[in-house]
This record gives structure tokens, sequence and C-alpha cells, in this order.
């Protein structure tokens, strides 16, 4: 298509004639990209990108990327950005802000330029909503119709490099107004926690958007989701328009028992989903070429601290829990050969350590080996007896007797909390299992609708700050006014002094100095390995079928697979930039 089109122009240059080919609908690509993912089934499912059971919940970081473009995206191979959204980037000279220029030919679905403009609306919104980026800047303005400037609060940060650089930027068409709203909020001296401010949120996370406006390759509208699978269709207006080799993406519904047998089938090109061991077998045996990816997270036991009179509001009850659990066992039963038990149990990726921590702290770290003989003697200090069940009671003879609650479509997340269950209750709990929908676990969580639950820890992230984000932030200071989530407190006396562990975690990587960053970041680690706010069980790999009768094209060898699983999938690049293409079984 791109030499016909660079025919086109020679030609009409040629007769002296000035005209601007488009693209039309019967110009797209042939051939589907089978793909899957657990979106929800209207009435629930909506288009807003700044909310729950929104474009976030429906196409994941992988697919809302090629309806909403972010800025940019990160190789790990070579640790450079490309531009997706944006032309350049980079730091002032004093680094007191961050320029971000976006693609001059840039375009909505509806026509419209993507501008500056966009940037400011989603900003706007963003302010609003909580968006960690704004502990790093405090002011976003529009140097021209293209240039977008962040005016950093404190010291730069290459956090906030990768977050400006990530984020998808939403149409002002779609936005508009609430942004406004959200610019004559702040303009008036209305801060987080007002009663204006609340409203605004609560307005933001309702709005129902009744189209998509697209920056990406690809759009749907509620008629394309179905039961079985939704469908996204090739828009000719996007700056890769010309260069995907998909016609339509088909993302089919549900999660891994869902495209277990799509995959087996010959049915489903590529999942993220997590299979078990068993499973990843039977795909070896069929020939499915496997893609062995980082994911950048793992499982994690997650307490609700929000009834002082939890069991696990005692120090020692979290660290005896920690003991109790054998993570190699957990890990294995999580996702097979996809899964490693946590090392460190600092809030950092056990990869990452060596090059986020000091030497020193790295020797200061408690691993919590699994000894049961330390974890009974550590619920003895916290005034616990066996009783003659072999069961833990506190003096008046409660016994821990809670549920655990845990995404019941999700298997590594229901592999991991079941064995803790049954670990934890062979050594002297009473934990009952709670399997629910996928986006009812999340959402008890973020209520604080749970006694126990499983979720992710850690990120997929060069930055220690942005590790230590997933939960003990994500799940609590990040969350909107209205929901407690795990109700760790982040205010307290640690070695005689009074810390908000909340401004040491955001601040951990700020600056442009690896070794501050490391001094940082040890604090933060040593506080987290020892409060045991939350247990870091195991650490995944994204074990990824890839059925290359149906999506050709995949590189073998390449600097791209280096990427972790998540915003940054090579699988992105690779669509958006036409790498891949229909195999010879693609519809």
């Amino acid at each position: 298509m791109k030499r016909l089109f660079m025919l086109f122009c020679v030609v009409i240059l040629a007769l002296g004639v000035v005209v601007v080919p488009t693209l039309g609908q019967d110009d797209a690509p042939s051939g589907v990209y089978y793909g899957t993912w657990p979106y929800v089934l209207p009435p629930d499912h909506n288009f807003n990108g700044f909310t729950g059971n929104g474009l976030g919940t429906n196409l994941g970081a992988v697919f809302r990327a090629y309806v909403e473009l972010p800025p940019a995206i990160y190789n790990w191979g070579t640790q450079q950005f490309e531009g997706l959204l944006a032309e350049s980037w980079g730091f002032a000279d004093d680094g007191s802000y961050y320029e971000i220029t976006l693609k001059s030919d840039a375009m909505w679905s509806n026509g419209d330029p993507v501008t500056s403009e966009d940037v400011i609306v989603t900003y706007a919104i963003g302010r609003i909503m909580g968006w960690t980026q704004f502990n790093y800047i405090s002011d976003v303005t529009a140097v021209d119709d293209h240039t977008v400037r962040f005016t950093f609060s404190g010291e730069p940060s290459l956090v906030a490099e990768r977050l400006l650089l990530k984020d998808y930027i939403v149409s002002r068409a779609t936005y508009g107004e609430l942004a406004q709203q959200a610019l004559d909020l702040v303009a008036s001296g209305a801060v987080r926690g007002d009663d204006s401010w609340t409203a605004l949120n609560t307005a933001i996370s309702e709005f129902r958007p009744t189209e998509i406006v697209a920056s990406g390759p690809y759009n749907y509208t509620m008629d394309d989701v179905g039961d079985a699978f939704m469908t996204l269709h090739w828009q000719p207006n996007s700056i890769f328009s010309d260069d995907v080799n998909f016609g339509s993406l088909r993302l089919w519904a549900g999660e891994t028992e869902a495209t277990t047998p799509l995959v087996l089938s010959g049915e489903l090109g590529h999942a993220t989903n997590v299979y078990p061991a068993a499973t990843i077998e039977s795909f070896q045996a069929e020939g499915i070429r496997l893609l062995d990816l980082a994911r950048g997270y793992g499982p994690a036991l997650l307490f609700n601290f929000a009834d002082e009179n939890a069991p696990w509001n005692t120090l020692e009850v979290r660290q005896a829990m920690a003991y109790a659990i054998n993570r190699d066992q957990n890990a294995f039963l999580t996702n097979g050969i996809g899964a490693r038990a946590t090392v460190y149990m600092a809030g950092l990726l056990d990869d990452n350590v060596p090059q986020m921590l000091n030497q020193d702290v790295i020797d200061q770290l408690n691993l919590y080996p699994n000894d049961l003989d330390a974890a009974a003697e550590l619920m003895t200090t916290a005034g616990y007896t066996l009783n003659a069940d072999g069961k833990w009671a506190d003096a008046d003879g409660n016994l821990i007797s809670v549920e655990y609650t845990f995404p019941a479509e999700f298997a590594d997340f229901a592999g991991a909390a079941q064995d803790a269950i049954a670990q934890l209750n062979a050594f002297g709990f009473d934990i009952t299992p709670r399997a629910l929908p996928w986006a009812e676990a999340a959402a008890a969580i973020r209520n604080g609708d749970f006694s126990l639950s499983v979720w992710s820890w850690a990120s997929g992230s060069p930055f220690a700050a942005t590790q230590f984000y997933g939960p003990i932030q994500r799940f609590n200071t990040a969350l909107a006014d209205d929901q407690p989530g795990i109700a760790f407190p982040m205010q307290f006396e640690w070695n005689g002094a009074e810390i908000d562990l909340d401004s040491m975690i955001t601040h951990a990587s700020d600056g442009l100095d690896p070794e501050v960053h490391r001094e940082r970041a040890g604090e933060v680690a040593l506080i987290i390995n020892t409060l045991m706010p939350y247990i870091p069980l195991n650490v995944e790999r994204s074990i990824e079928p890839l059925n290359e009768n149906l999506i050709a094209g995949v590189p073998t060898e390449d600097t791209w697979l280096s990427n972790p699983s998540g915003s940054d999938h090579p699988m992105i690049w690779y669509l958006l930039n036409g790498v891949i293409s229909p195999g010879p079984g693609a519809a």
C-alpha cells in the first residue's frame, strides 16, 4: 500500500496538481488478528477511559494502544523510547520542565488533528482523577499546536518521563467539556478532598461516551461487543492505518479456562492469559510456539487494615504468615514453569534488586524462609496459642476465621490464593476461600470489601518507585476518595522519626542520579520488608502461545522480545509497524 501511495504522489506532482490522497474503508487490509481479552459485556461495558469497566478494563494495556495511542513505547532491549503519537520529547536543559511534541500528521477517527489541546484535556481530567503524574508536575501548558510543556513541581524525574510518555491521550471532542470544568476547578483553588473536587471526580467516573474517537488504527462500537468475542475494526485516519496488516482484531472473550480450547483448536493467534503447567505442556506437544516474556509482577496476599481488630493489624501475625507459606510450592501452583518464588520480599522484583539497592541494604533484608517454628514463635508473641484442634486462638478463644477472595477466571491468582489458604490453614488458621468474577474481585479490593485477597505486586518498570507502587499505593493512596482499598496507614513513626511512606515511594526515583535512587529505594525496601504490608508470593513470567498459522512475522530474536508483557508488550510495536501480518491460516 505504501508503494502505491508514493507512486500516486509522484504522478500527482508530475501533473502539477496538489491533492492529498486519503484512505477510506475500502482501503482496509484483509485478514483477522485473533486475540483474547476478558472484557465485560453491555450494559456494564462503557467507553470511558477514566473509570472501571471502561477502555482500560475492556481493552487492557495491549489492545487499548491500538485504539488510543500513547506518546511512546519503551524498548527494553535498547533502553530507548520509540515514538507513537510523539515526534520528539525531552527534559529542559535546566531540568525545570519536560516537553513532548506530537507528530503533526496524527489524526483522530473523526478527522480532527491530534493537537496539544488533546493532551491538555487528558491531563486536566487526570489531575481530578488523582493521576500519579501530578506527584511530579505542577502545570501542563501548550507551547504551540503540537508541543506540550510539563512543568516539574520539584526535581526532574525519569519516572515522570515514563508516565508522561506512556499514558493514553484522549480526544477533546469527547472529554472537552469535562476538562474545562476541571481546569476551572483547579483555577478556583479547589484541592483534592473538597466537595467540589469529589463531585467532579464522580461526574467523570459516571460519564458514558456514546462513541470512541480513536487515534489508533482500530475502533469499535457497542454493536461490536458480543458474548463470544468483540471486534475492533480498522479505521483509516490513524498515522498507523497505512502500516498495519490486519483489517480487524477479534478478541475472544474470557480468561484461561475459556481460551485454552481455542488455542488447541487453532482459533486463537496469541494470548497473554496465564496457563497452568499441564496446559503449557499440551501447547508444546501441539507444536505451538511459546513466547517467554517477563510479566513484571506476581500475586501478593493482600490484607484489609480497615478493621482495627483484624489479626494482621499485629505485625507479628503478618510476619508469621510470610514464614508459614512455602513460596516455592506456591510459585509452582501459581504458574508451573512460569513462576518463581519471591526471594528478597522487599517490594522490588528479584531480578532488579542488585541494580536498585545497595549491597548493605540487601544484606539487611529478611528473606522469610519457610520456617514454621519461626512462624509459631511470632504467633505466640502476638498473643495466640494453639487449641486442641490445632488452630491458633487469641486470649478469648477466637480463631483467625476469615474469607480470602480471589478472581475465579485468573488461573495464576486463583492458584496462588488457594495454595496460600491451604498452607495457612495447615499452619493453624481458619480461612475460607471465596471465588469471585475477576472484575468483582478487583472492585472488592478497591472498595475495601474483603478480609484477605490476592492481586499483583510490583510492575514491569525500570524504576523502583513504580515497582513499589503496586499494591501499597495502587490499592490505597491512588484510589478515589470514596474507595478505602487496603487502608494501610502511610504516615507513621519509623526509627524514631515521623515518615510519609507514600511520599517516600513516590519520590524514590526522582532526579537523574542512580546512586540517589538506590539510597531512597533502600529506605523504602527495608520498611516494606519489615512491616510486610502485603506478602509478595512469587514472580511470574508470561508464557504466551503464538499460533504462527494465524499470525506471521514475529521475530525469534529481537530487542523488543526483551520487553515484559503489559503496556510495553512487543506485539504492540510489531502490529502497529506492520512487522506481523495474517498467517496462511488466517481468514
